[in-house]
Parts: structure tokens; sequence; C-alpha cells
């Protein structure tokens, strides 16, 4: 398996991981800046590298290549996409901000 495949694999194990943890759900709500989220994603998975704030539009446009998508426990809608020609890429719908989070590396 190559070495960014192997590196995805840390999107859906991040999604796992903040579907089942209602304290991260809460900090990924109270999050409203790019800083402040990517040292919550650091502390969760730092092999995560990749974050950006993105506005509501797109973060619920139709994707092209849509992976899999769900809500957390707290109803936090999630979906992973895979960018044309490109990497995974999760997307999170919050209550404050919205983000997309990938591995650079990929």
């Amino acid at each position: 398996m190559s070495v960014s495949i192997e590196a995805e694999k840390a999107l859906p194990r991040f999604v796992q991981m903040i579907s089942r943890d209602i304290d991260l759900q809460d900090r990924f709500n109270c999050v409203n800046d790019i800083n402040s989220l990517q040292v919550l994603i650091k502390s969760v998975e730092p092999m995560l590298t990749g974050a950006a704030l993105i506005p509501l539009e797109q973060a619920t446009r139709p994707p092209k290549i849509l992976v899999d998508s769900g809500h957390t426990s707290q109803k936090i809608p999630w979906r992973l996409l895979r960018c044309t020609g490109g990497p995974l890429v999760l997307q999170l719908i919050c209550l404050k901000s919205n983000f997309a989070i990938w591995i650079e590396s990929c």
C-alpha cells in the first residue's frame, strides 16, 4: 500500500474518534479561527496537516466524489470527499465555523 493511501486512513479514524467523543465535538463547535482549528486537530491527530475554514456554501455544495458522510452524536454533519485527481478531504459543519481537513502529503 502506498504511503498516501495509508496516510488517508487517518481521516476515517479521525471521524470515528470525534463521533464518539462529546467533549471533542463541543471543542470543534467552539472553534472560530484557523489557529484554534489547527491546534485542536494536532492534539487529536498530528498526521492531519491541512486545514481551512470554509464557507457554508462550499461545505454544503453537492460533491463530485462523495466517499462517506454522516452526523456525529451531537448532530455535526461531516462528509469525506475525494477531490478530482487529488486527496481525500473531510468537511465538518460546526456551530461557529465550517472546516475542511486533509493530509497535505496525499
